[in-house]
């Protein structure tokens, strides 16, 4: 009875299903190792991409808060241009200043500073001596 064809062969086909049956099992625990890591990769990535998120709407706000300071800086300087351009209008003595200081910046000698903008010699010579350092 033990050494009949057909008990051989079922005998055989019962471990080949074992076997198959081990193998699948063992497939089936590997792909749900797999799964688990690539959950847990994925878990990670996303916060990540969260923290990244945060980090750049922080840089926008940032951003938006320095174009505004920026805004203020522009107007501001533009009336301390107006202002002194006013100044510059209200107060003839300091035309002939500021011209004579552009006058020494372009290399003017001093009588040429004297005589263009009617200034006494020492007025001049400090003139001179202020902005060819």
């Amino acid at each position: 009875m033990w050494f009949e064809p057909a008990f051989i062969l079922a005998a055989l086909a019962l471990v080949v299903g074992i076997v198959a049956l081990f193998v699948a099992w063992s497939m089936w625990r590997q792909s749900q190792r797999k799964l688990e890591a690539m959950s847990r990769l994925m878990r990670e990535l996303t916060r990540t991409r969260e923290s990244y998120r945060k980090q750049i709407e922080e840089l926008q706000a940032a951003n938006i808060g320095m174009g505004n300071k920026m805004g203020e800086l522009y107007r501001q300087q533009d009336k301390l241009s107006e202002q002194q351009q006013e100044l510059a209008l209200k107060d003839p003595q300091g035309k002939l200043y500021s011209r004579a200081t552009r006058m020494v910046q372009l290399g003017a000698d001093i009588d040429e500073i004297m005589a263009e903008c009617e200034m006494p010699r020492a007025e001049a010579e400090l003139l001179i001596t202020l902005h060819r350092q």
